[in-house]
């Protein structure tokens, strides 16, 4: 037999738990212990009547001390030299920067257990952007639009005519932030691709929405460069970061267009959601493998789907 002192212990500390796991404002609670030992919890400081005898049982006040967390997904700060941001761009950039990561919390699961740092740096032009990455750095950009730096968890951009672009571009590093903190094992082709949709990752009447990237699917109408999907789920990230440098970015629209494809469709979607699962967890696994586990189809299977979703016409968005 258990002692009620026991069982009393456990079902305070149960009640203080789903409290503390609630999150909501509660009034006051008392407790009162019936004729039998056993411990019970209420709003009302109304005596209880209890047994034959009605006897009267006054209640205790409990006083939680609960204290509120301070913890946030990010913390984010926005530096800017020689260029001035308007309000509604610097707002917009917060939104941005929040619904990448709502995308990766709601949609992907991350279930972010640490605050990722995003120190957003903001230069005048590309030549101001190619001396800061040399000098403060220590890398050569020239042929990029904006860098993460994980040492710092810095990410560097500059201000281009496109300004919408630049704002974009800013989204697509934010990936790269979330993934290096969090999966730091992803591929490159996953962690490029995702970078490359987060830049069209939008909130429309309460949802997120990622658009259609105009500009990888106009590269991809050339498909004399395209790689077949088995060699590029085969690359080490090394070897796919090479690929791309030498193809002038073009592995990078492609990756980014086949995430779009990946994510237009539900069975699709939870094959991303579960090998990004897998590298989350430190997995590193090269993706080829992993396809035939978590694919339906196998690769034939998703060769076969790249190859008709090219063909059909395209879709306004994906709504998640």
């Amino acid at each position: 037999m258990v002692h009620n002192r026991y069982i009393a212990c456990i079902q305070s500390m149960t009640f203080c738990f789903l409290v503390m796991l609630s999150g909501v404002a509660y009034s006051d609670i008392y407790r009162w212990v019936d004729d039998k030992g056993r411990v019970h919890f209420d709003d009302s400081a109304r005596p209880v009547l209890q047994g034959n005898a009605k006897k009267s049982t006054k209640k205790e006040k409990v006083t939680l001390n609960i204290t509120p967390s301070s913890w946030q997904r990010f913390d984010i700060t926005i530096r800017v030299q020689g260029v001035k941001l308007t309000d509604q761009e610097t707002l917009r950039i917060k939104r941005d920067v929040n619904n990448v990561y709502r995308f990766y919390d709601d949609v992907m699961f991350f279930d972010f257990y640490k605050t990722v740092p995003v120190s957003i740096t903001l230069l005048k032009d590309k030549h101001a952007y190619q001396r800061y990455l040399k000098k403060e750095l220590g890398i050569n950009g020239s042929n990029s639009r904006g860098v993460f730096f994980p040492k710092t968890n810095e990410i560097v951009v500059y201000m281009r005519e496109d300004r919408n672009g630049t704002l974009e571009t800013i989204k697509h590093e934010t990936s790269h932030a979330i993934i290096a903190s969090i999966a730091p094992n992803t591929p490159g082709w996953l962690n490029e691709g995702l970078a490359e949709q987060m830049e069209k990752i939008e909130r429309k009447d309460g949802r997120l929405v990622m658009l259609r990237h105009a500009e990888n699917k106009e590269r991809l109408s050339h498909r004399a460069n395209m790689l077949p999907l088995r060699e590029i789920l085969d690359l080490h990230s090394s070897q796919w970061r090479k690929k791309n440098v030498s193809g002038n970015a073009y592995l990078q629209a492609h990756s980014g267009e086949l995430l779009y494809f990946l994510l237009s469709a539900p069975p699709r979607k939870s094959f991303v959601l579960r090998i990004l699962q897998e590298y989350k967890r430190g997995s590193r696994t090269r993706s080829l493998y992993l396809v035939r586990d978590n694919y339906i189809g196998d690769i034939g299977g998703m060769e076969t789907g790249w190859e008709l979703w090219l063909r059909q016409k395209e879709k306004g968005f994906v709504a998640f």
